[in-house]
């Protein structure tokens, strides 16, 4: 699947998006029963995906705000259409931790950093997503945080001792892990998230080695600060060790964009990896279609997630016919007095359209 530029839609029917939501919630039962297991693997690979989810969603955050009642609402006689099956509109915070060896850092500071920190945003009438990046570069006001327990993986009963007020948004998981970041990103935003998908970026090695890898197209070599990650340009079929080489490389020659263009390299590959997700290559082997979703429920920490709901976001963001999947970065400039990225003209606009559950305008930013 190729990358959308400057946020073009990618276009889905809404019957496949009705049929493929059916088939790959099943699928997984499917896989299960054509290699020989039980029905019920599919209740224990939940209650394992369960076993590693935290609690780290801030429903009440006096920082959430809620769109304004339309006229037409206002006016409604509270009947609803009973054509109209769609739910409420969701926000899915996805997070990609880069985390180092406690050898690899200063004495007291956290391993793991957010280094992807995207919102997928799926409308009430499921017929448009929006994934909208945050560079991890981004200053923000520092948040009041409970400080994360690295030992145990859990928030501690202390505050952080902060001497800042500022950070860049990618600390506040170094800080206080997932339930920090999703403070600083509703205190930023104002969207309220709704569910919380966390993936380390050796898991995305994990996944795509056991997908067999992945296919992505570059426009040439892929060299990150002196070393080789791609060869040549074309489309390539991309292992595991190369797809954790891009989601890190932040140094490409001829790319002077730094984080920015690594954003577009992680969203390309998460595209890569939703198309190999359901693909033929990967359905019609059960043997390997079961071990990736156990690689992914292995890999993954969530919040309020469980294995259908994965199973319908990667259908949302696959994205064939008549819906739509916009991929976006929000808009940001370098800051002046670090060397961080301060809120670009128009990034607001971009967080009222998801609380309004409405389209990005285009040419905002």
């Amino acid at each position: 699947m190729a990358v959308n530029e400057g946020g073009r839609p990618r276009r889905i029917s809404r019957s496949a998006v009705a049929v493929g939501r059916a088939l790959v919630a099943g699928l997984a039962v499917v896989v299960m029963a054509a290699s020989g297991t039980a029905w019920w693997l599919l209740g224990q690979a939940d209650d394992q995906l369960q076993s590693n989810a935290v609690a780290a969603l801030y429903p009440d955050d006096p920082n959430i705000r809620t769109a304004p009642v339309s006229a037409a609402a206002a006016q409604s006689d509270g009947t609803a259409d009973p054509g109209d099956t769609a739910g409420a509109a969701e926000n899915i915070l996805i997070l990609g931790l880069d985390t180092r060896p406690p050898s690899q850092t200063a004495p007291g500071t956290g391993t793991s950093q957010s280094d992807v920190i995207m919102i997928a945003h799926v409308s009430a009438d499921r017929q448009r997503v929006d994934l909208v990046s945050i560079p991890r570069d981004l200053m923000i006001t520092a948040p009041t945080c409970k400080a994360w327990d690295y030992s145990s993986g859990t928030l501690s009963d202390r505050d952080f001792d902060n001497p800042y007020s500022e950070w860049k948004i990618t600390n506040a998981y170094a800080v206080g892990g997932p339930t920090c970041t999703i403070k600083a990103v509703q205190a930023l935003t104002g969207v309220r998230i709704d569910r919380l998908i966390v993936f380390n970026f050796e898991g995305f090695k994990k996944i795509v080695d056991a997908m067999g890898g992945v296919t992505m197209t570059f426009p040439g070599p892929v060299v990150d600060n002196g070393k080789t990650i791609i060869d040549a340009g074309g489309t390539r079929l991309v292992n595991g060790d190369q797809a954790l080489a891009l989601v890190r490389a932040r140094r490409v020659a001829g790319d002077p964009t730094g984080d920015l263009g690594r954003i577009g390299r992680q969203q390309q590959l998460l595209s890569a990896m939703l198309a190999k997700a359901s693909s033929s290559d990967l359905v019609g082997d059960p043997a390997r279609l079961n071990s990736t979703l156990h690689t992914i429920i292995d890999n993954a920490v969530t919040d309020n997630v469980t294995v259908s709901d994965l199973a319908e976001l990667a259908v949302a963001l696959r994205g064939t016919g008549d819906a739509q999947v916009n991929d976006y970065t929000v808009p940001t400039v370098p800051d002046s007095g670090t060397d961080g990225l301060r809120a670009g003209a128009g990034i607001n606009a971009y967080f009222d359209a998801l609380i309004a559950d409405q389209p990005i305008p285009a040419g905002v930013g």
